[in-house]
This record gives structure tokens, C-alpha cells and sequence, in this order.
């Protein structure tokens, strides 16, 4: 179950990219360079991004490679139940931010919201079914996606997978590269050596 889940999303992400990559190459944004809304959300967007790569990474620490072995429900998941999705959706927003695409800025983000919510509510039902009440007694006290500080609790040591810190570390490299590869999309537009087919 675990697996196909995990398959399902990696096909509507890569779908998403591809559809990001071939609006922000095809076409001419909607805010242009000289604009001071292109500014703004590339500088927002920016900040977005950074914060998902940095998240995602705290929150694979304390994952450590124990997914669907053991129930985590301390560090950055005593405070939300998914915060590797919620960091994601800090990304992907922040990635839709940069393009200044005016599509890519209202589809990104609810693609993840419409792929996402519905593979939640599936892994809740993985979980449940997996830990019982156990998982019962978690999800009543801490929200899928909206942080609660308050909650917060953490042991003084965890034990952490190098493996999964890796994967995590790459992981946040292929976030960072999304503003040069918009930077660049924008370098061939400027000097037409890539044609753009509508604004978009």
C-alpha cells in the first residue's frame, strides 16, 4: 500500500514538473523583468523555497528511516502530522512564485492541493489501520498540515539514518535549482533563442 502510494505521487509530481517546465520555456511571464511584482515574487518565492529545502531535510531527521516501521510523533511531527507534504507546498508555491507565470502561479499549487489532500486521507487510513488507536489518538491531537507550536516535543537524542539525510540533502539541491532554470529560461527568451507561444 505504502509503495503504491508513494508511486502514485511521484507520477502527478513529475507530471506537474513537466507541465511547469514546458509553460515557463514556452511562454512569456505574466510580470516581466521590469515589473516590481517580478521582483516581489521572485524574492517571496525565493524565501519559500529555501525554507521547503531546509524543512524537509529537519524533518527527514526525525523520520530517520522509520517511516511506516514505527509511529513518529515527536520533533516537527508533534506539532503536524505531515510536515515533509507541508514543506513541499511551501515549495511548490514558492517555485510557482518565481516563475511569474500567472498559470503556473494558480495551477502549481492547487495541482499539489488536489494530488496531496486525497493521498493523505489515504495514508491516514494506511495508519490507522496500521497503529490502530495509537494513530487514532495522534491525529486527534495534532493537525494534518497546520503547524501548533505549542505542541511541540523533542527526546534529547533521536537516532538518524545517513542514508536518508543524504537523499534529503539532494533532495534540497533540485529545489534550489529551480530559480536558475527560470533564470535561464529567461536568458533564451530574451535573446530569442527559445520562441514563447502565449503569456503565461
Amino acid at each position: 500500500m505504502a509503495k503504491s502510494l508513494n508511486k502514485n505521487r511521484m507520477l502527478g509530481s513529475k507530471v506537474a514538473i513537466a507541465l511547469t517546465i514546458g509553460t515557463v520555456f514556452l511562454s512569456r511571464q505574466y510580470w516581466p523583468e521590469e515589473t516590481p511584482y517580478h521582483e516581489i515574487f521572485e524574492l517571496t518565492g525565493t524565501v519559500l523555497v529555501a525554507l521547503c529545502a531546509i524543512g524537509r531535510i529537519y524533518a527527514t531527521a526525525f523520520l530517520g528511516g522509520f517511516k511506516n516501521e514505527m509511529l513518529v510523533t515527536h520533533g516537527i511531527y508533534s506539532i503536524m502530522r505531515n510536515p515533509l507534504y507541508f514543506f513541499t507546498l511551501l515549495g511548490v508555491t514558492g517555485v510557482a512564485l518565481m516563475s511569474n507565470h500567472l498559470s503556473v502561479i494558480i495551477g502549481l499549487p492547487l495541482f499539489f492541493v488536489i494530488l496531496y489532500s486525497g493521498l493523505i486521507q489515504r495514508e491516514q487510513a494506511f495508519l490507522q489501520e496500521k497503529f490502530g488507536d495509537e494513530f487514532l489518538a495522534y491525529k486527534k491531537k495534532t493537525r494534518a498540515l497546520i503547524p501548533n507550536f505549542s505542541h511541540y516535543t523533542a527526546p534529547q537524542v533521536i537516532e538518524i539514518n545517513p542514508r536518508y539525510i543524504g537523499k534529503a540533502f539532494m533532495d534540497a539541491i533540485w529545489w534550489l535549482m529551480a530559480l536558475p532554470l527560470i533564470e535561464f529560461s529567461e536568458y533564451l527568451q530574451e535573446h530569442h533563442i527559445l520562441p514563447t507561444f502565449f503569456i503565461g
